[in-house]
C-alpha cells in the first residue's frame, strides 16, 4: 500500500492534508513493523492508538469540506458514522477506550490450521510442531471469550481507510 496523496493544505493552525498524509505513512510503517513482530503487544497497542486517532486527523484536515465527511458536523458524529460503516473501526475504538468489560489486546495461543502451517515463519513452524499446532499471537479478546487476530482487524481497518481516503480525495 502506498501513501495516499491528498490535495491542498488544510486550515492554518489545524492539521492539514500534508500532516494527514504523513500520519497515514507513519501508520502504515508501524503496521508493517507490528506484522513483522507478531508477538509485540507494544507495537499492536501503538497501531491501535494510531488507527483510533485517524478519524480525528481526517476530521481536522477535511472539516472545511463537510461533504467529504458525509455531512458529519462534529467529531463525535463523524466517529459514529465511521463505526456504522466499519466493524473493524468500531472494534479498534472499543479497544482504545479501555472499558472494564470492553475488548482488549491479549497475547494468547491460537490454533494454526494444517493447511496454513506451510505459511508460518520457521520460528513459528517449530513452535507449532511442539505445541499441538498452536502459536502465540496478539488477539483482540472480548469479555464473552471470543477473540480475533489483532493484525487481521488492523488490516481490515487499513483497507477500509485506504478506500475512504481515496474517496475523500476525489
Amino acid at each position: 500500500m502506498g501513501v495516499v496523496a491528498l490535495g491542498e493544505g488544510g486550515t492554518q493552525g489545524l492539521p492539514g492534508e500534508e500532516d494527514l498524509a504523513a500520519y497515514w505513512h507513519l501508520l502504515q510503517q508501524e503496521y508493517r513493523a507490528s506484522r513483522a513482530a507478531p508477538l509485540s503487544m507494544r507495537r499492536a497497542l501503538l497501531v491501535t492508538a494510531l488507527l483510533n486517532n485517524l478519524p480525528d486527523r481526517v476530521f481536522e484536515a477535511e472539516r472545511s469540506r463537510i461533504s467529504a465527511l458525509d455531512g458529519a458536523e462534529d467529531l463525535p458524529a463523524y466517529r459514529a458514522l465511521l463505526r456504522s460503516r466499519s466493524a473493524a473501526l468500531g472494534t479498534i475504538s472499543d479497544v482504545a477506550n479501555q472499558q472494564a468489560n470492553g475488548p482488549r489486546l491479549e497475547l494468547t495461543q491460537v490454533s494454526v490450521p494444517l493447511e496454513a502451517v506451510g505459511t508460518l515463519a520457521v520460528e513459528d513452524f517449530m513452535v507449532s510442531l511442539y505445541n499441538d499446532h498452536k502459536v502465540q499471537r496478539v488477539v483482540i479478546a472480548t469479555a464473552e471469550g471470543t477473540h480475533a487476530l489483532a493484525h487481521e482487524v488492523f488490516a481490515e481497518a487499513i483497507a477500509w481507510w485506504t478506500s475512504e481516503l481515496e474517496r475523500i480525495q476525489a
